[in-house]
């Protein structure tokens, strides 16, 4: 009999096979069934289960509820055929598990066969399409969502704690910095944009004006393009850019624009500590590899932040973003707090710089190794 895997063990096997299949181009199929609670029937389904499948293929649990299969170099066509196979093995007929196909990176379900088994709607996993990104802009494998680990209740006390003080304290600078804008710009104090958060539904961030009301986001476009094709720092234009206000481009290196995301996060729509959010059509650039970093919510600060940040390349960036939707912890979001203020000082008193050989990663924990990984 296969061995099952526990959820955190079946969870890195498939993030391996993920790797592999970005690295050799081979897709693979992953069978989510839905077994109930009923501890012989669960048993009965797995010696069914045992005998059916390959001697390479894996057995793990996604929760109490769902059991699933992970089929490599198998296409979707076949994945169908082996749950149907396994399903029609089932007697009675109605202790059969209901089945849904996944197939990386496709992740295509045939709906038009009449297969023996009941297949749920993939979109029903990301709820109303109303208020989240296309789902063809929106790439993230709709397997991870049954994978998903729920945001910690730490992290939400957290949140709600430093935002809360965050804005006390903060408020007479509010102020200074509304009636500054105000002063020196015609236009509204508040810059409000599209964002796209976690698992893609969008949302209005909010920010301080630091732009001429009239700016084209069209040279902010081709500068992304840039920077994801061409392997290049991650620098901002604001030194050569006069779309900015007077003293604008202070308020942007010193993050300060970005204080009004404090009431994004008391709305639950980012967390202190996350990727930062992106615009809709950045992330129609991303690769499925790249959208692992909306299974966590978007965040004031983050792990690129501290760890090089304009110095890094768009998929370093990435990789730290994904490393910390991995492997978040309180100790950890309690590091990144500490180290934003100096790595914010750090960037105000720096100058351009290119890739240190090596990568710029000063995070002990961060090996080039882990961050590839992701």
């Amino acid at each position: 009999m296969n061995r099952i895997y526990s959820h955190k063990e079946f969870r890195t096997v498939l993030e391996k096979e993920r790797a592999r299949s970005d690295r050799t181009g081979h897709e693979f199929s992953v069978l989510f069934f839905e077994t109930g609670k009923s501890k012989p029937l669960t048993r009965y389904f797995i010696s069914v289960l045992s005998k059916r499948i390959r001697c390479y293929d894996g057995i793990g649990w996604v929760d109490q509820k769902y059991l699933a299969v992970l089929l490599p170099e198998t296409s979707a066509g076949g994945a169908e055929k082996m749950a149907e196979n396994i399903c029609r093995t089932i007697i009675p007929k109605k202790l059969q598990p209901r089945c849904t196909v996944f197939t990386y990176p496709t992740n295509w379900i045939d709906e038009k066969k009449n297969l023996s088994i009941q297949f749920r709607e993939a979109d029903t996993l990301l709820g109303s399409k109303k208020g989240y990104v296309d789902s063809e802009m929106f790439c993230l494998d709709k397997s991870d969502l049954l994978l998903l680990q729920k945001m910690p209740l730490w992290k939400r006390i957290l949140d709600i704690i430093v935002t809360v003080l965050g804005l006390i304290i903060l408020s007479p600078l509010f102020i200074l910095i509304a009636a500054f804008i105000k002063t020196v710009s015609p236009g509204p104090v508040f810059f409000k944009q599209q964002r796209v958060g976690f698992l893609g539904e969008t949302f209005n961030c909010w920010k301080f004006r630091t732009m001429n009301t009239d700016s084209s986001t069209s040279v902010h476009k081709k500068h992304f393009s840039d920077l994801i094709t061409n392997n290049v720092p991650m620098n901002k234009l604001d030194e050569d850019d006069n779309r900015i206000i007077p003293l604008g481009k202070l308020l942007r290196k010193s993050g300060l624009d970005e204080l009004p995301q404090l009431f994004n996060v008391i709305r639950g729509q980012m967390s202190l500590i996350g990727p930062r959010p992106c615009i809709p059509y950045e992330a129609q650039q991303f690769l499925p590899w790249q959208c692992k970093r909306f299974a966590v919510l978007p965040g004031l600060t983050g792990l690129w932040q501290v760890n090089g940040k304009n110095r890094t390349t768009f998929n370093e960036m990435m990789r730290f973003d994904i490393f910390y939707a991995k492997n978040r912890s309180l100790w950890m979001d309690l590091k990144i707090l500490l180290k934003t203020g100096p790595a914010i000082v750090e960037q105000m008193c720096s100058k351009k710089e290119g890739i240190k050989q090596g990568g710029t990663f000063s995070e002990p924990a961060l090996s080039q190794n882990k961050l590839n990984a992701c």
